[in-house]
């Protein structure tokens, strides 16, 4: 379509859709029929001249957050509204994360990054550029695989990166062939640079991730579904940072711990600000655990995950 073609088409939408005008006044203006205005405004949305947004007026959920803030001692629980996909939930998130980070952060702080989809979705709504030397630090080896934007070190480049500071790599996969390789990656100079600059995180941003078959974990390689079962089986819920954790957040011992880099559990609960970003039906228990646990202590979730947090505690 050439350049003046365009020009009218925006032209009438404009008339149409900005000055008010009824088909047929643009009719009449551009001496045309009624039935080639209704055509060409067809065609100026067909080709992304004319875009139609719905602001969809925002619910109030502060009585719910505020329940659940009381219930799990948290500092802060922020809930959205349930969309039609995850991606519309995420992205619905960015203005209330950019808000709390700018109140969380000063310069020089340094922020604990974990892994997983949810966080590479939330990195593209960020957008903090009010400090300086802001840090960020991978919490956790290698999962997923590099250049994927789930990866660990790829979540730590895009959020440094939407925040102005500068990222951390870790030259190390998450979880090991077994416990002699991880003890011996362990002595390694970048990986111990890293766990001790973990000790100096102010804010964490973590995922929290269930054991269905659909999990994230599953598509990175790392584990596969005979691992889950036997973490199911020993009560396992999920994990928040591969840390694993039962329903109540209890930290379950199993055998796969001995072979993962990452910040033990005791340091991360060390950690002032911990945010836990989680939502959906298949999440639902994990999301209790780290809740119950004391694990997080600020959660981002939406409607209908914050109605069933809710239930089950009346519930229970």
């Amino acid at each position: 379509m050439d350049i003046e073609r365009k020009r009218f088409l925006a032209k009438i939408a404009r008339l149409y859709y900005l000055e008010g005008l009824t088909q047929q006044d643009i009719a009449n203006k551009l001496s045309i029929s009624r039935t080639r205005v209704s055509r060409y405004l067809n065609l100026a949305r067909k080709e992304n001249i004319v875009e139609i947004n719905i602001n969809y007026p925002s619910e109030d959920f502060s009585h719910m957050e505020y329940d659940i803030e009381k219930k799990y001692h948290l500092k802060e629980c922020i809930i959205v509204d349930t969309m039609e996909s995850r991606e519309a939930v995420i992205k619905s998130m960015g203005d209330s994360f950019n808000s709390l980070l700018s109140r969380l952060l000063e310069n020089g702080s340094y922020i604990g990054i974990g892994w997983g989809r949810s966080l590479r979705e939330l990195s593209d709504h960020i957008n903090i550029m009010d400090f300086k030397d802001i840090k960020v630090v991978p919490m956790i080896g290698g999962l997923g695989k590099t250049g994927t934007g789930v990866h660990t070190n790829s979540v730590a480049q895009k959020i440094a990166d939407r925040v102005g500071g500068i990222s951390y790599m870790i030259h190390s996969p998450a979880v090991m062939d077994s416990r002699e390789v991880k003890e011996i990656m362990e002595k390694d100079s970048n990986v111990k640079e890293i766990m001790d600059m973990s000790r100096r995180i102010s804010t964490a941003i973590i995922g929290l991730s269930d054991l269905g078959d659909d999990s994230t974990l599953i598509k990175t390689g790392s584990f596969d579904r005979k691992d889950f079962k036997y973490l199911r089986d020993l009560g396992v819920a999920g994990d928040a940072n591969l840390i694993f954790i039962d329903s109540q957040g209890r930290h379950v011992p199993n055998r796969l711990d001995e072979r993962i880099v990452r910040v033990p559990l005791e340091r991360l609960r060390d950690i002032k600000n911990v945010i836990g970003v989680a939502f959906g039906k298949r999440k639902l228990e994990v999301i209790l655990g780290a809740l119950r646990g004391q694990i997080i202590n600020i959660l981002f979730t939406d409607n209908d995950t914050a109605k069933e947090i809710i239930k089950a505690d009346q519930d229970g």
